[in-house]
């Protein structure tokens, strides 16, 4: 079989455009659009029949056929509840060659005027002359793809034509389920850790967000100072230098062991813990944030004049931050909180960070309610 410089051209454009993936449902309209380009036909009807449910799920490009139909006409739907009577489906299934076969070679003269005659699939689309191939995607999947005119046959150039393109097309799509089988995977985990407290974020490497709920937009919008990207496709910046962080510390570990650094924000009376979860097999990994209420005795503080953010910033000194660490966990600039400290030191009339630690900790400890606190504590 001969084919021209312009065939190969065409065929080597559809080669490259399959191994550019993207999103499963867009990349198959994508590819059958191209697919038609080098095989004419009036339209191509593709999907995936599980064989262990006995589903048929397919789609139609054009997508629209005719009008009234706003959507799928009923022609699919019912080659969709009798996929397994397709004579191009029965031919596979009885021979295991899935590469491209026409309909008049699969049935005889009688039945395929019969079935032209009385298949509403075939009437409704004007799917007289059929072209499919069938492979496995999966263990119990099998994906079709079938070129369909109404006027005249494929011929024997396009049938070969169509075997060239079979392995691509195979490897492709097999790839490309095995990424719907990852993302189903990944909803499962993403619903399982998403409750009243706690939500996930899923990125790429890059810090370009791949998604996330509306109550994880809601904390990171509400803990951050900096505004969101207008993009809405990656992590604001005072999220986005800790992430890459992180991003860089896995790169350059040999092994997945050393405990992650948890980002903690307080904001209000609540706290924000954001933990990194590194996929070392894949480009993209997950942050998990946890809400809660900040139960600490350094609000009492308020009582000798200190703000909830004089108490947060004295309360992280205490703990041996610098004030370079205090202003990345409380998302404020070196000066910021020098400056709190400098009011936190005239309040409570001492002069050194050591003295005002000091100051707060006998403080507290007076305090009735911490005293009562603590005593609940011991016993």
């Amino acid at each position: 079989m001969r084919f021209t410089q312009h065939d190969f051209e065409d065929v080597l454009d559809f080669v490259a455009s399959l191994y550019d993936h993207g999103p499963s449902e867009a990349y198959a309209r994508r590819a059958m659009a191209s697919l038609l380009k080098i095989i004419p036909a009036e339209r191509v009807v593709y999907g995936v029949y599980d064989v262990e449910r006995q589903l048929a799920r397919m789609a139609l490009q054009p997508a629209v056929v005719r009008a009234p139909y706003a959507s799928a006409p009923p022609a699919l739907a019912a080659l969709e509840q009798h996929f397994t009577e397709h004579p191009l489906f029965r031919y596979f299934m009885q021979t295991g060659d899935g590469r491209a076969q026409k309909t008049t070679q699969a049935l005889t003269r009688r039945d395929f005027q019969r079935r032209c005659r009385t298949d509403p699939y075939v009437r409704e689309l004007g799917a007289r002359y059929e072209m499919g191939i069938f492979f496995s995607t999966g263990p119990t999947a099998i994906s079709s793809v079938l070129l369909i005119r109404n006027q005249r046959d494929f011929t024997e150039r396009e049938r070969s034509l169509m075997n060239r393109l079979y392995p691509h097309l195979v490897q492709a799509f097999r790839h490309v389920a095995s990424l719907d089988r990852y993302s189903r995977g990944m909803d499962e985990l993403v619903e399982m850790l998403e409750g009243p407290t706690s939500s996930v974020i899923v990125l790429a490497g890059d810090g370009r967000i791949k998604r996330w709920s509306a109550q994880a937009k809601t904390w990171v919008a509400r803990y951050c100072r900096t505004p969101l990207p207008l993009c809405g496709e990656r992590l604001p910046d005072c999220f986005l230098a800790w992430y890459r962080r992180q991003v860089d510390r896995v790169g350059r570990e040999r092994a997945p062991a050393q405990p992650r650094d948890v980002l903690l924000v307080e904001k209000d009376g609540r706290q924000l813990a954001v933990q990194f979860v590194p996929d070392y097999l894949r480009d993209e990994h997950l942050l998990l944030l946890n809400e809660k209420r900040c139960d600490t005795p350094w609000r009492a503080l308020s009582e000798y004049g200190l703000t909830p953010r004089e108490s947060e910033v004295l309360a992280w000194v205490a703990k041996g931050k610098t004030n370079a660490e205090v202003g990345a966990i409380l998302d404020m600039s070196n000066r910021t909180v020098q400056k709190h400290l400098e009011h936190v030191y005239q309040k409570l009339g001492v002069e050194t960070r050591t003295t005002a630690t000091v100051r707060a900790l006998t403080a507290l400890q007076e305090h009735p309610s911490i005293g009562a606190a603590d005593g609940q504590r011991g016993a």
